[in-house]
């Protein structure tokens, strides 16, 4: 009874920032049969390539949704992958695939580059609607988790750039963004590991309130005193 509760939970769609996603990378470790087979009925019922791959290669291009297979990952391996996902050079989309019911999963669409999830029993007809949506820019998020989300995160707007407390750290890996360096070259120039630029992006996204590189972009474009 709880199993079809959850399954008659809505499904609400909005536009999203990424309305230009081409194709689809399934993100899985579970080298198995029922991995192709799926990869196979996405690429056939979508009319897209969908190609499965087991890790996230810089080069991975904005133009493809990342499809993240929960099943095989441990909290902190998915957390640790999201978070190289939300850092990335370029400014990706991703969803969760396989998603467990009131888990940590349903906790991880607080980050700007989750735009959908899907859950383990969700069916093929489910599925394949979710993921036209998300290829169209939208998102596919339960209602019962928008919900949850918007009581969690609404509050009056009050921040303006000016108030922003950032660290000296933080200002100076702003600065390189803004003159387009990757991550690479923000690691070279502060002289510190590509881990820890990542994890410094992460802080300052979440400060500022922005989803990528880009948008952090645009953020300081006119931060003459950053």
């Amino acid at each position: 009874m709880v199993r079809n509760q959850h399954k008659a939970d809505n499904i609400v769609t909005a536009i999203s920032a990424r309305p230009d996603v081409k194709g689809i990378s399934l993100y899985s470790l579970n080298n198995s049969l029922q991995t192709g087979l799926l990869a196979s009925l996405i690429t056939e019922k979508i009319g897209i390539d969908c190609a499965i791959i087991s890790h996230l290669a810089p080069d991975t291009t904005a133009d493809h949704l990342l499809l993240i297979d929960c099943h095989g990952l441990s909290a902190d391996e998915l957390r640790d992958l999201i978070n190289d996902v939300h850092s990335h050079d370029q400014p990706l989309t991703a969803a969760l695939l396989n998603a467990q019911y009131n888990s940590e999963h349903e906790n991880l669409l607080d980050w700007p580059c989750i735009s959908g999830l899907f859950f383990t029993d969700t069916d093929q007809e489910q599925l394949i609607r979710g993921l036209e949506c998300l290829l169209r820019g939208e998102y596919w998020v339960p209602r019962r988790l928008l919900h949850h989300f918007l009581e969690k995160n609404r509050r009056a707007p009050s921040i303006r750039h000016i108030d922003i407390k950032l660290t000296k750290r933080e200002r100076q890996i702003l600065r390189l963004i803004k003159n387009g360096a990757t991550n690479l070259d923000i690691a070279a120039a502060l002289e510190v590991s590509e881990h820890t630029v990542k994890s410094h992006l992460y802080n300052v996204y979440k400060k500022i309130g922005v989803r990528n590189r880009l948008e952090a972009s645009n953020w300081v474009r006119d931060m003459e005193d950053l």
